[in-house]
């Protein structure tokens, strides 16, 4: 594809990419749609590799937010490896991004494995009961009964959760983009939310 250096730039705004993987992906795509498409495929494994590289995550911060009405709040721990990523402003904007979507959404875990395994059962149970489940061959069924019991948890686990801002964005990606811009592990430790009244 021909590109000029306008191009990288507005490339580098829209994706954050660094300025020598923009030139690349324009160089090797054939479109606008595709050159972003190489790059959050990079981004995505690049963050893969940071979260599967096992380094601790024991630096960080606990971070608050309270509603301008004073009746929802959050306090969140976000952790990540070292304290220069803790002090960045990309990682200081997540843990803003993260504590307004709990505020507005109000999940209750951080990650799917959280939820107990009694509450996933007891959704498996009433799902497999469903007259529904009998039209699904055989075959199927364990596949579909899984995909109504993510879609089930999807609003109540963070990370699967519709990010507010961008609702094609889950928050799971948003933290996989910030881990790829820092290139550290980052983890949503645990959160509280407190309501007025609850």
């Amino acid at each position: 594809m021909e590109f000029a250096a306008t191009d990288v730039k507005k490339l580098r705004e829209e994706t954050g990419a660094t300025f020598a993987d923009c030139k690349n992906a324009l160089a090797e795509a054939k479109s606008w749609g595709d050159a972003v498409k190489y790059l959050e495929a990079r981004r995505d494994k690049k963050a893969e590799k940071m979260v599967t590289a096992g380094r601790e995550t024991k630096e960080g911060g606990v971070f608050s937010y309270v509603h301008h009405n004073n009746r929802v709040g959050v306090l969140i721990e976000l952790n990540c490896s070292t304290d220069f990523v803790a002090r960045s402003e990309s990682f200081r904007n997540l843990a803003n991004d993260l504590a307004l979507q709990i505020v507005g959404v109000a999940p209750q875990y951080v990650n799917y494995e959280d939820v107990p395994a009694e509450v996933i059962e007891a959704a498996r149970q009433k799902f497999a009961e469903d007259p529904s489940m009998a039209r699904v061959p055989e075959a199927r069924r364990e596949e579909v009964l899984n995909g109504k019991l993510k879609k089930e948890f999807g609003t109540q686990v963070l990370m699967m959760q519709p990010w507010v801002k961008d609702e094609s964005v889950t928050v799971g990606d948003l933290v996989r983009k910030v881990i790829a811009e820092t290139g550290e592990n980052i983890i949503v430790r645990r959160f509280s939310r407190f309501a007025l009244g609850e």
